[in-house]
């Protein structure tokens, strides 16, 4: 449990990525098949996709606060959420008070294609925060035949889990698959 807690924003910030983009789709959906129920299933998505936005805000990781990149990505995050907090309440108050739908509102539309591009974006930060990049051919954490483990490896990638694919090869083999195609062409 105690692994849960420690890892809440990595865990919560998935749930505004996918809800804000798939109440676009809802409402473009419906739009495209005429379903006004799918209006419906949208807006569902995007008040739960705000709440989730809200606390991924709050809960962003304070270790992470020595990374020259986490001011933008918290930015980014603040924005996201104060645009979803915009589209939830104008949306929720028009359903509510007066039963009009603008899911197939064009402005509403763009605001939420906006959404989702900053909620895209922050997510891309976070993850260049968090993920370490790799060259072409080099799988990260050493999951793939011939990628090159790091000490970023956790629990269950390779650490006591005995010898990994390709551990019957050579130190030369494995490492790139493609040697023998590229000697061949040369």
């Amino acid at each position: 449990m105690s692994y849960l807690w420690d890892n809440k924003h990595f865990i919560i910030t998935h749930f505004p990525i996918v809800l804000l983009l798939v109440s676009l789709l809802f409402d473009l959906a419906a739009l495209i098949w005429k379903k006004k129920d799918w209006h419906t299933a949208a807006l569902a998505c995007l008040v739960v996709g705000t709440v989730c936005t809200i606390a991924a805000v709050l809960t962003g990781p304070r270790m992470m606060q020595q990374n020259p990149d986490v001011e933008t990505h918290e930015m980014y995050g603040t924005i996201t959420m104060y645009v979803a907090i915009v589209l939830s309440a104008i949306r929720l108050g028009l359903v509510l008070w007066r039963k009009k739908q603008i899911g197939r509102n064009p402005a509403y539309l763009i605001a939420a294609l906006i959404a989702v591009v900053l909620v895209m974006y922050t997510a891309h930060l976070g993850g260049k925060m968090v993920h370490r990049s790799f060259n072409p051919g080099e799988f990260p954490q050493g999951m793939m035949d011939g990628g090159k483990g790091g000490p970023r490896q956790g629990a269950g990638q390779g650490q006591g889990q005995g010898p990994g694919p390709g551990a019957d090869q050579g130190p030369d083999q494995g490492t790139n698959q493609d040697q023998g195609s590229d000697q061949s062409q040369k």
